[in-house]
């Protein structure tokens, strides 16, 4: 390997069109992710522990379901303005999106209804409502989010969506501090699902302008479906992104169940931590799949192999400097939360070894969603999501903690190993990094400006 030509190719990465364009994504997804770390550093200093572990419980099973309740179209709905906007067709184009509003009005139904009943049996009914409209809410940003992602750019799309649900209970905790009034975690819930609302308004504003303009005939157009093929992409979507956010959420309220609210609060520290320049690295694969289906509908392969090696090289870059900050910053970053949450630096490290596994990976899970390979991406995620479980339960009475960390780590190692095999077999596209010891071997990388 020529390690020349690869300083040359990085250093060219300030004259990448598509690079400059991805920093942008990166500046925000940085935002977001030092805004969700202050809230949960915030409730963190501000609650007791186990008040704080039973919000870590409630917020991850809410946010948990609210996935589930998009019914998939985040993902449906974004292959179907490339897919048919690129073709041209209004009528499937309408149609699509008058089936997403239906199957989100559905899920937020099916899934908000039986979680408040559920809930309140057991617990105060406020905090019940509180949790449930944050779910209702958030499950519907999630899906116009991706839309207007894809619409009108990433930084309406996942700014309104990530920022302001962050930002408003930082602002109610704030307040409460300032005051020194007492902190009720169903107002924390309540600042979110306004915050929710308030942004999926203003996504369907634009939107709707958006659509005037590059589609001027839509609304005149008639509704074509397809509902059988709709119906049955949508249904491994939704499975997909449901055992998805498993991944990221089921695993404290698992812990919370076999421990205590305390030890799911810990945990969940510190799966924040290890996750967040995976955060960071996701606003690259935010940028990505904003244009990943367009070049494939369009076939323009050239250019997606100069967006995937822009990508690689971004990825790459962040994955090195997370580990250096969070292997080498671990115990102060832990004890920024909480004193008591230094003893898991060695839970942190582990954690961290996993997330850079999943986000050396790349794009491509999104990869898989997007050219139809639906059903590969959902055995992948369900074999490791049932990996992890089935590990859970099994290390956690022994172990503890350190069981559930390295159940988790071998479960996220296994996801992003599997992830690149099958985006690469199935679609025939490398989205990870080591896409670019291929092409630097062969001399192929492609970082032009676009």
């Amino acid at each position: 390997m020529k390690f020349s030509v690869a300083i040359e190719k990085i250093i060219g990465l300030r004259n990448n069109s598509t690079v400059r364009a991805m920093t942008g994504a990166l500046a925000l997804r940085v935002a977001i992710t030092i805004v969700n770390l202050a809230l949960v550093t915030l409730a963190a200093r501000m609650l007791s522990r186990h008040d704080f572990g039973s919000y870590s419980m409630l917020f991850s099973a809410a946010s948990l379901l609210s996935v589930i309740a998009t019914f998939g179209q985040q993902i449906f709905i974004m292959r179907s303005w490339s897919e048919f906007g690129s073709a041209g067709d209004e009528k499937m184009l309408k149609g699509a999106m008058t089936f997403s509003a239906l199957a989100c009005a559905a899920g937020v139904t099916l899934v908000g209804v039986p979680f408040y009943f559920w809930f309140a049996a057991e617990h105060d009914s406020l905090l019940a409502l509180s949790a449930t409209l944050y779910l209702v809410c958030f499950s519907l940003v999630l899906t116009s989010g991706h839309l207007t992602r894809s619409a009108v750019g990433v930084g309406v799309g996942d700014g309104l969506t990530y920022l302001l649900v962050a930002i408003c209970p930082i602002l109610y905790l704030t307040g409460c501090f300032i005051t020194g009034a007492p902190i009720q975690i169903h107002r924390i819930f309540l600042a979110m699902a306004a915050a929710a609302s308030f942004a999926v308004l203003v996504q369907m504003a634009l939107l709707r302008r958006r659509v005037r303009v590059q589609f001027p005939n839509l609304g005149q157009s008639k509704s074509t479906f397809d509902l059988r093929t709709w119906i049955t992409r949508s249904s491994k979507l939704c499975v997909s992104s449901g055992l998805e956010a498993a991944n990221q959420y089921a695993d404290v309220v698992i812990i919370g169940y076999l421990t205590s609210p305390s030890v799911a609060g810990a945990y969940f520290v510190t799966t924040r931590i290890a996750n967040a320049f995976a955060m960071v690295t996701g606003a690259v694969y935010i940028f990505s799949t904003r244009h990943i289906p367009n070049l494939y509908y369009n076939q323009q392969h050239r250019q997606l192999d100069s967006l995937l090696d822009s990508v690689a090289l971004v990825t790459l870059t962040i994955i090195v400097a997370g580990l250096v900050v969070v292997l080498g910053g671990g115990h102060w970053i832990l004890y920024a939360f909480n004193p008591e949450y230094v003893s898991y630096y060695g839970a942190l490290a582990m954690l961290t070894a996993g997330t850079a596994a999943v986000a050396a990976s790349g794009p491509s899970g999104s990869i898989l969603m997007l050219t139809g390979h639906e059903g590969r991406y959902l055995a992948i995620i369900g074999g490791t999501v049932l990996m992890r479980a089935v590990g859970f339960f099994l290390l956690i009475p022994w172990f503890g903690i350190p069981g559930a960390v390295a159940a988790t780590t071998i479960s996220f190692i296994t996801l992003a190993i599997l992830l690149r095999n099958a985006a690469k077999s199935a679609a025939g596209i490398d989205g990870s990094v080591l896409r670019l010891l291929t092409r630097l071997r062969h001399g192929r990388i492609s970082l032009r400006p676009e």
